[in-house]
């Protein structure tokens, strides 16, 4: 059963809470498709002997994550300011960008030191860490309704597990997760 707050949260909620991390959610996939290249840990070793993020976690993907963060930032600031009047910074999407590839490097850093090869799993982390950064990062210049937290971390772990399995069915991905 769900608690009773949660009854309290609308549709118009859930769309606008959506819309408005569609920069992270963008962030978080084209390093999937648009990385490679040199190792942002440059191929080096932690004091523990083991790669500090690993193959997977490239400048180029880096960079491309948090752009891509920025270009769509634009567009849902734009989308809020004529749809709802709602003026959102022009620096939010290049912090949601730059928090979900954050997210995702500390969960590869803390894979490695927990001994889990590149590309393996860490349940919660893959899932959610991305939007926990992006939406700590967004909050920064922006101070978005507290219902975003409540709609949207759930929702990336259900959306996260589908998107991996539509990547790995197009062979975009190694693996289901």
């Amino acid at each position: 059963m769900l608690p009773s707050w949660f009854a309290t949260i609308s549709d118009s909620e859930v769309f606008n809470a959506i819309f408005f991390v569609l920069p992270m959610m963008f962030a978080n996939v084209t390093p999937l498709l648009f990385g490679g290249g040199v190792p942002m840990d440059f191929r080096k070793n932690w004091f523990d002997g083991r790669r500090i993020l690993g193959n997977n976690k490239t400048i180029r993907g880096f960079v491309v994550g948090f752009l891509t963060g920025f270009l769509i930032g634009l567009f849902t600031r734009w989308w809020f300011s004529t749809q709802f009047g709602i003026q959102i910074p022009i620096t939010n999407g290049l912090l949601q960008g730059m928090g979900a590839v954050t997210g995702d490097i500390v969960g590869s850093f803390i894979k490695r030191r927990l001994n889990i090869r590149s590309g393996g799993s860490l349940l919660v982390m893959d899932q959610i860490g991305f939007m926990v950064f992006g939406l700590a990062f967004a909050r920064i210049d922006y101070a978005f309704p507290w219902a975003y937290w409540l709609i949207m971390i759930p929702l990336a772990g259900v959306v996260h597990f589908a998107a991996n399995a539509v990547g790995y069915t197009l062979g975009w991905k190694d693996v289901w997760w």
